[in-house]
């Protein structure tokens, strides 16, 4: 009977913590410029007067191709707004420099290089859409 007890009170507290990882995966943080510049950024398309989303990357990650239609969908309703894509493993030092702990991992960039959002997992097309909003304003 113990053992059911157990069992059942293991089953809630991995119900729960599921629950709250798929709440906050994918979820627009909002950095507002805190962190720092990163010299590099430049190096790989971000660049000052255009506001970027960066979509960080690996061939084996399999969400990653989520998150790439995600993007494809939304931007066209965002004219003015670049995507880069990087594969962690072509870019480690910007990756590691950047905080990149785990992928898939969205970045939102304004027009002054500025970090404004950061998406841990796979948002949706709704949450980037509300992030570019906030950052840059309606969408056309």
């Amino acid at each position: 009977m113990t053992g059911l007890f157990i069992l059942g009170g293991a089953t809630a507290i991995a119900t729960a913590l599921g629950m709250w990882w798929q709440r906050h995966h994918g979820s627009a943080i909002a950095t507002n410029g805190q962190t720092e510049h990163h010299e590099g950024s430049a190096d790989v398309g971000v660049s000052a007067g255009s506001p970027t989303v960066v979509h960080f990357t690996a061939d084996w990650c399999g969400p990653c191709a989520a998150v790439r239609r995600v993007i494809q969908d939304t931007l066209p309703d965002f004219p003015g707004v670049s995507h880069v894509e990087l594969d962690i493993n072509e870019h480690p030092e910007l990756s590691r420099d950047l905080g990149i702990l785990s992928l898939p991992t969205t970045l939102v960039y304004d027009s002054a290089v500025q970090q404004r959002f950061r998406i841990p997992g796979v948002p949706t097309r709704e949450t980037l859409s509300d992030a570019l909003i906030s950052a840059f304003g309606q969408q056309s």
